[in-house]
C-alpha cells in the first residue's frame, strides 16, 4: 500500500515510488496473455522503513536578551526520529543537547529575533518540520559614546556637568567617577553634575547605558585632572611685640604645598611693603 509504478508497468522491470504513507508489504508478478494469467510469483517482501511523524510544538521562552545564556528548548520526542535537526534565530548557538528534542542554548551579544523550528530525521530523510517558534530577543544598550564636560577642575569644586549622547536602547546610565566625586544630580541620565570634595583626586570617568537585559559597552575613559588645594599653613614667625611707628618688620611662613599665593591679613595700621603674596613679608 502507498507504493505506485511510474514506469515499466505491463514489463518484466517496473520503477516504483513509495509516497510518505507507505507501509510495508509484498511485491508480486504475474505473466499474463491473451489466455489469461500465469502462476504468481512467490511474494517478495518489502519493509517500507518510515519517515518521522511532524514536529510537536516548541517550548521554551519567547523573550530572551541579548547576551543571555543558557535557555532551554524541548519538543515532545518524535516517532522515527533518531536524530532532530533545529534552526534558530541569528546569533543564538546550540551549546548542549544539539540532535536531541532538548537543546541549550546562548544568546550573544548581537542576537536578532526570529523563530525556532525542529523536524525529526532518519535514514529516509527528514520529518515534517514543527510550527514556527517565534523568540523576542530584547537588545541590549548600544555602546556609549564619547563624554564631555570639563576636563581640568579644583578640590571643593562643585556643580561640574558631565554628559553623554543618549544610548540607543538605554533606560538608564550607570555612571564612575574618580574617588571624592559625588553626583548630585542627574543620577541615571546622560547628563550628571558633579560635586568635587576637597580630598577629590585625578582619575577617569565612565559611562555605560543600562536596561532590563543588562549594560551596554563602557565608554572610553574620560581622564579628570583634579588640581590641589594648597596644604594647611604652618607656624608664621616674626616679632610678636612692636611698636606703633616701627618698620621692616619681617613675618615668614614655611613654604606652603600645592600653593601659587599667599594671602595676608595684618592688624590695623600695619602694612605689608615687600614680599606681598610670598611666603616672607616686610611689614611697617
Amino acid at each position: 500500500s502507498g507504493a505506485t509504478i511510474v514506469s515499466g508497468a505491463n514489463t518484466d522491470t517496473i520503477t516504483v515510488n513509495y509516497d510518505l504513507t507507505a507501509t510495508s508489504g509484498n511485491v508480486t508478478v504475474t505473466g499474463t496473455n491473451a489466455c489469461g494469467s500465469g502462476i504468481v510469483s512467490a511474494n517478495f517482501p518489502v519493509t517500507v522503513n518510515p519517515l518521522p511523524l511532524a514536529a510537536g510544538t516548541i517550548s521554551g521562552l519567547t523573550t530572551v536578551c541579548q547576551g543571555q545564556t543558557g535557555v532551554s528548548y524541548t519538543v515532545p520526542a518524535i516517532a522515527n526520529a533518531t536524530d532532530y535537526i533545529w534552526t534558530l534565530p541569528s546569533g543564538a548557538t546550540i551549546v548542549a543537547g544539539n540532535n536531541t528534542n532538548a537543546i541549550t542554548v546562548d544568546f550573544s551579544t548581537t542576537a536578532t529575533s526570529g523563530n525556532l523550528t525542529v523536524q525529526g530525521t532518519n535514514a529516509c530523510g527528514n520529518g515534517i518540520v514543527s510550527a514556527n517558534y517565534p523568540v523576542t530577543v530584547n537588545p541590549l544598550p548600544d555602546a556609549a559614546g564619547a563624554i564631555s564636560g570639563l576636563a581640568t577642575v579644583c578640590q571643593g569644586q562643585n556643580a561640574v556637568v558631565y554628559s553623554v549622547a543618549s544610548i540607543v536602547n538605554a533606560t538608564g546610565y550607570s555612571w564612575s567617577l574618580p574617588s571624592g566625586a559625588t553626583i548630585v544630580a542627574g543620577n541615571n541620565t546622560n547628563s550628571i553634575t558633579v560635586n568635587f570634595s576637597t580630598i577629590a583626586v585625578a582619575g577617569d570617568i565612565t559611562v555605560t547605558g543600562t536596561n532590563a537585559c543588562g549594560n551596554g559597552i563602557v565608554s572610553a575613559n574620560f581622564p579628570i585632572t583634579v588640581n590641589p588645594l594648597p596644604d594647611a599653613a604652618g607656624v608664621i614667625s616674626g616679632s610678636a611685640t612692636v611698636c606703633q611707628g616701627q618698620t621692616l618688620v619681617v613675618y615668614t611662613v614655611p613654604p606652603i604645598a600645592a600653593v601659587t599665593n599667599y594671602i595676608w591679613t595684618l592688624p590695623s595700621g600695619a602694612t605689608i611693603v615687600s614680599g606681598d603674596n610670598t611666603n616672607s613679608i616686610t611689614v611697617d
